[in-house]
């Protein structure tokens, strides 16, 4: 059967073309509303980038090994923080004078929430994650894969049951890492056994689907045992990850060993990837700030399908084109050195 493996040591294209992939996903979830992307069979593929972007960060944490190794707090500072903060820090005078009312003084208080950049929470969730998934390494080394499974099956629903009765507020939902525990156990799995295709894992994937289209477009309420009552989140489910890394991942890798002959097109996701970080701080800043008057601008087209496409369209390439030059310049700096 189709086993899913990523390179353990040196550098593995493959997860760049990914990633590359999934920021996309993510410029493209905050292009449009949720019924249009219902439309679309978003949750089966672009709702997926989050997912998978935590699967791949416990690969990198255990893929040379099953060890208790926290996080270097000075590479987390200057690699994620501060970067974060450079960008909120920018976003925020841009809003002020945005928003700041010359007649009495004062600006709106959707300056520091509703206008605070959408995709804003996964920094906190990438914080978290680097700090809790160390603390699974002892589980990991003393218990077989069926206990494991079972824990994190048990403490996966626990979180569910626990958010459901309590009716957890969107603001705290969003940032708390527990929604995402179950991939904690996938990403283990893919760095250290691979990711086998086999008859239980496809039938685990074939319900995931069907619950997937329960929880986005039926809108079933199975509270206590699934929180359903936050619509933004439909696929925060431990039920949904099974075809996310097994279908979808595994689509993902068949892609870019099929469009081999198409190695432009690959080269240029790959080069997404590499600055997928970059362009989810670029493409918050973008959306809180320069997206309103873009949007503008396309409203004298009367086609409304012809004027989202534009939209999409143009924040795609507002939000990806400065990464692509900065790797080019790259490169070429690169190209000068060597020739010297």
């Amino acid at each position: 059967m189709e086993r899913i493996e990523f390179k353990k040591e040196g550098y593995d294209p493959q997860i760049d073309y990914i990633k590359g992939l999934c920021i996309l996903f993510v410029v493209w979830t905050h292009c449009m509303n949720r019924g249009e992307l219902s439309t679309i069979l978003f949750p089966y593929w672009g709702d997926t980038a989050v997912p998978i972007f935590i699967i791949i960060q416990v690969f990198h944490y255990y893929k040379k090994g099953v060890n208790v190794r926290m996080p270097n707090i000075s590479k987390l500072w200057k690699r994620i923080i501060q970067p974060y903060l450079i960008m909120v820090a920018l976003m925020f005078t841009a809003q002020f004078f945005m928003y700041y009312d010359m007649t009495d003084g004062t600006f709106s208080s959707t300056l520091y929430w509703e206008k605070r950049g959408p995709g804003s929470y996964y920094i906190f969730i990438y914080l978290e994650m680097a700090f809790v998934i160390p603390l699974f390494a002892p589980l990991f080394r003393k218990l077989s894969t069926k206990w494991l499974l079972v824990l994190f099956l048990i403490l996966s629903q626990l979180v569910e049951i626990v958010c459901s009765l309590t009716h957890c507020p969107d603001n705290i939902y969003r940032i708390v890492f527990p929604r995402y525990i179950f991939l904690i156990f996938i990403g283990y799995l893919l760095a250290t056994k691979g990711l086998e295709l086999k008859k239980p894992t496809i039938i685990a994937g074939i319900f995931s689907m069907i619950f997937i289209y329960l929880f986005a477009y039926i809108r079933c309420d199975m509270e206590p045992f699934f929180c359903t009552s936050l619509v933004l989140w439909p696929l925060c489910h431990w039920v949904c990850y099974f075809y996310i890394a097994y279908f979808f991942l595994t689509f993902l890798k068949y892609t870019y060993t099929k469009l081999i002959k198409c190695n432009c097109f690959r080269s240029c996701i790959k080069t997404i990837g590499k600055y997928s970080y970059e362009i989810y701080l670029f493409q918050i800043f973008y959306y809180a700030t320069i997206s309103i008057y873009v949007l503008k601008a396309l409203s004298i087209i009367e086609n409304y399908t012809l004027q989202r496409i534009l939209y999409i369209v143009l924040s795609t390439i507002v939000c990806i084109l400065p990464m692509v030059y900065k790797e080019r310049d790259r490169l070429i700096c690169n190209n000068h050195k060597n020739e010297r």
